[in-house]
């Protein structure tokens, strides 16, 4: 253990706008990207403090487009990002003594962090080196694509009679989507654009709130083409903020009465794009989830063991079985959150609305709240049988279909098979559709060790 606090770096790969060159400032032995620090932890998928930050130290106004690299040196404890951002004003003056490098001036250079010559050069290749998979780099992170987003919020307000009272802001951008925000004379309002394996969530938001306005915040306006749509902020707070169990009660018990309604409508459901996951489809799946030695980044720290990929192979008949010991207590199918946690949901005034609708799916209910219940417990510790008492609320609305002791066995027998879901739906969706492996290929072997422990 050590007592050194942790300290945060941030390091900017900033292109300039007309030429492939990258920006860089002469150091104490070498030259360097340009940089802040910071005390405050936060997500490496934010960057409304990058931006912030750039203008502040260089008077330089940017769209930060991605994440590119993150160090943690262990002895020093430092935690380093590395983005890349583009000007969004080509006739800014770089500091005195800065130089624009192209590719092979930046080779040859002598850096004084050695660890960045890696993420610059990448970033050549990025833009120089021909284009990705169809369908896999998300268009955010290229130059460009902001400028259009916020002309297509500003029209769209101005279609509905809203002021914009100030810039489109940058909140998120990772490769699962890019949020931003914007000030209006109704207040805030929130543009999301999702990737072409989330494209449902536009549509998908929109059938919700048409059916369900109380629980599901209605989009302004939709872009189903371009999987952006546009939201009025929701009021209220975040119910991982919220201390009181019995909120969080309440919370499930709106969440199982929305999906039970949800029931009666797949019809609509599918014609908004869901993707249809039922328990046949996935024991059919196991086959070649557990076949994808490579998904389960063999001989790296957060990866799958031997002995564990073995174990999966072991339990695979076992797994089977339970998909149709499941589906035999007659469940209907409905839709499933897939990224359910308490960030996810809001508690107004008016109830609950729950948020984030990219990763559903039309599959089993039950599988929602795999992951709710285990952030449920760090958040509620002082509550004894955190757990069993958010299972038991959840549970409640769905009493009319069958006696709560056959629904507690059917909810414990659908976690394993919640975690196997998760692992198939990385497997499957999300890890071929993503250019920078990086950023969630350790989702898959996490829910398979999950899936162990279940078992």
């Amino acid at each position: 253990m050590t007592d050194t606090p942790l300290t945060y770096e941030y390091h900017i790969i900033l292109g300039h706008p007309e030429r492939a060159e990258v920006l860089l400032l002469p150091g104490e032995v070498g030259w360097r990207l340009p940089g802040f620090s910071a005390a405050e932890r936060r997500f490496w998928q934010d960057v409304a403090h990058v931006g912030r930050a750039v203008a502040d130290r260089y008077g330089a106004a940017v769209h930060t487009l991605r994440c590119a690299a993150i160090d943690y040196e262990r002895d020093s404890e430092l935690l380093s990002k590395i983005y890349v951002a583009a000007l969004r004003e080509p006739g800014w003056c770089p500091p005195q003594g800065a130089i624009w490098a192209g590719r092979a001036e930046a080779a040859a250079l002598s850096l004084e962090l050695p660890r960045q010559r890696g993420p610059i050069s990448e970033w050549f290749g990025w833009y120089d080196d021909g284009a990705p998979a169809p369908g896999t780099r998300a268009p955010w992170y290229m130059p460009g694509w902001h400028p259009a987003a916020a002309t297509w919020v500003a029209e769209t307000l101005g279609a509905f009679g809203i002021t914009q009272r100030g810039p489109v802001e940058q909140l998120r951008s990772w490769q699962r989507s890019a949020i931003l925000r914007a000030p209006t004379s109704r207040g805030d309002v929130y543009f999301k654009a999702v990737p072409p394996m989330f494209a449902h969530e536009p549509a998908l938001s929109a059938v919700l709130a048409a059916r369900d306005p109380a629980r599901v915040a209605a989009p302004l306006a939709i872009d189903p083409a371009r999987g952006w749509m546009l939201t009025p902020a929701v009021p209220g707070h975040s119910l991982d903020e919220q201390p009181e169990i019995e909120i969080w009660e309440a919370a499930l018990r709106s969440f199982a009465e929305l999906q039970i309604a949800s029931a009666g409508r797949l019809g609509e459901l599918r014609a908004a794009g869901v993707p249809d996951r039922p328990l046949s489809m996935l024991a059919e799946q196991i086959g070649p989830l557990l076949s994808d030695v490579d998904a389960t980044l063999p001989g790296r720290p957060a990866g799958l063991t031997d002995a564990q990929r073995a174990d999966l192979h072991d339990l695979a008949p076992r797994l089977r079985e339970l998909c149709v010991e499941l589906e035999g207590y007659g469940l209907p199918l409905a839709i499933e959150h897939g990224d359910l946690w308490a960030g996810q949901i809001i508690a107004g005034p008016g109830g609950f609305t729950f948020l984030d609708w990219s990763d559903s799916s039309i599959s089993h209910p039950f599988f929602s709240l795999l992951l709710f219940l285990i952030e449920a417990e760090d958040h509620l510790p002082k509550e004894p049988g955190a757990r069993e008492r958010l299972r038991d609320a959840y549970l409640g609305p769905w009493a009319t279909h069958m006696p709560r002791g056959r629904l507690e066995r059917a909810f414990e027998l659908a976690q394993p098979l919640a975690a196997l879901h998760h692992a198939v739906t990385y497997q499957q969706v999300v890890l071929p559709n993503m250019e920078v492996a990086w950023e969630m290929e350790l989702m898959l072997p996490f829910y398979l060790k999950m899936l162990l422990r279940l078992m």
